[in-house]
């Protein structure tokens, strides 16, 4: 079976905000979201107030690397452009989701293992 990824690279559609060399795009890395992430921002004073901002929390948890950004936090992602904001949610959800699109097969008749696909929720 292939190991399962955890860390994916992005480039922001526009970048702006965000500090890197002239003529370059804004690159980044973001890994999976874990339970972990989850249950502290259920914890966070923000996020409990209803003041919209679990996304903002979210992705500053989850994003390891942003252009020369390696130490990501609430207000690296305030100050994106919205839409790069709009990407980076829906990157994160398109990541986290497709690994649970994926799941481990064995062929009843020869025991050849391998990884399939669900097309979409709901299939097994």
């Amino acid at each position: 079976m292939p190991k399962l990824r955890t860390e994916f690279r992005f480039t922001l559609p526009k970048g702006s905000g965000i500090k890197v060399d002239a003529g370059r795009k804004v690159s980044g890395t973001m890994r999976l979201i874990k339970v972990r992430d989850l249950v502290d921002i259920e914890r966070d004073g923000q996020v409990k107030r209803g003041t919209g901002s679990y996304y903002v929390v979210m992705l500053s948890r989850c994003i390891t690397q942003l252009g020369a950004l390696t130490s990501i936090n609430r207000n690296t992602i305030e100050k994106l452009d919205p839409v790069d904001f709009a990407f980076l949610v829906d990157f994160m959800n398109e990541i986290n989701h497709q690994v649970i699109k994926r799941m481990s097969l064995e062929c009843k008749a020869c025991g050849y293992k391998y990884e399939g696909i669900i097309s979409r929720l709901g299939e097994a």
